[in-house]
């Protein structure tokens, strides 16, 4: 079962927007020589949301679909009480960009710990890279569904990529035949 831990999405509440003046009005710290989005924090739910003067929005961190819409909301409830001429709500369509998920495929290894270097040899080798000195997962790009999976020698993996919850649930199911297969093939 994958548990979403992050997802990024993205909306527009205008054409432009005075970045400036929204960080004065709601008392933000916003220093544009050094990025060029004003960064919105949500306490409830945890959410980062940065604002650009293009109107576009982006925000990060949320758990579920929910807390992107709860805290597009919450910025967008700020701009219109402070006089910023933006969009109907229902001009500003919500684009869900990659949902992040971890899963784990212990449950398919007979509680062995997966040896990513042969791993990395018998799935096909233009999909996978592995350097332990680097970074101590093995990283595979899945073709269908396209993402990245992150495999660690524990089972634990992280999906990213998807572009909603049923992907990511079938990403997963994808990755544990793929393992299957090389765990089978291994053994005879």
């Amino acid at each position: 079962m994958v548990n979403i831990v992050n997802i990024v999405a993205s909306t527009r509440y205008s054409n432009f927007i005075d970045v400036n003046e929204v960080a004065d009005l709601l008392d933000i710290d916003y220093e544009q020589e050094q990025f060029p989005g004003m960064v919105y924090r949500v306490k409830t739910p945890k959410v980062c949301i940065l604002l650009f003067r293009s109107g576009k929005a982006v925000a990060t961190g949320a758990k579920t679909i929910e807390d992107i819409h709860t805290a597009f909301k919450q910025l967008r409830n700020d701009l219109v009480s402070n006089d910023f001429d933006i969009w109907s709500e229902g001009d500003c369509d919500i684009v869900m960009h990659n949902i992040v998920t971890t899963c784990d495929i212990s449950d398919i290894m007979d509680n062995n710990k997966l040896n990513l270097s042969n791993l990395m040899i018998r799935l096909p080798f233009e999909k996978t890279e592995y350097e332990p000195e680097q970074f101590p997962g093995l990283i595979y790009r899945g073709s269908e569904p396209q993402v990245v999976y992150l495999i660690f020698s524990s089972g634990r993996c992280v999906i990213t990529g998807s572009k909603d919850f049923d992907e990511a649930e079938y990403a997963e199911q994808v990755l544990k035949q793929d393992i299957k297969e090389v765990l089978f093939d291994y053994s005879v």
